[in-house]
């Protein structure tokens, strides 16, 4: 039997266009206090985000998008980041 990997479902944003959406292992990002990882069964929380890469992992490859600042928000395995706000 194969073994059900938990994943997040993430949604980037930004004011002009959806930068990414769909499923991933993990997310990267910074906020003023240092960076941090996203992992699926994270405890939910709200941050600010400084100018960072948002890493993505997913199944099958490492995504990467820059961000000049914005709010990340986890709620029960769902990441969604407001870039450039």
């Amino acid at each position: 039997m194969k073994e059900v990997i938990p994943e997040l479902v993430v949604k980037i944003i930004s004011p002009f266009e959806v930068m990414y959406e769909g499923r991933a292992r993990a997310v990267s990002a910074a906020s003023s206090i240092g960076p941090f990882d996203i992992l699926p069964n994270h405890e939910n929380f709200l941050t600010l985000l400084i100018q960072c890469e948002v890493h993505i992992l997913t199944e099958v490859d490492q995504r990467r998008f820059p961000i000049q600042h914005g709010v990340l928000r986890v709620d029960n395995n769902k990441v969604i980041v407001f870039a450039n706000i």
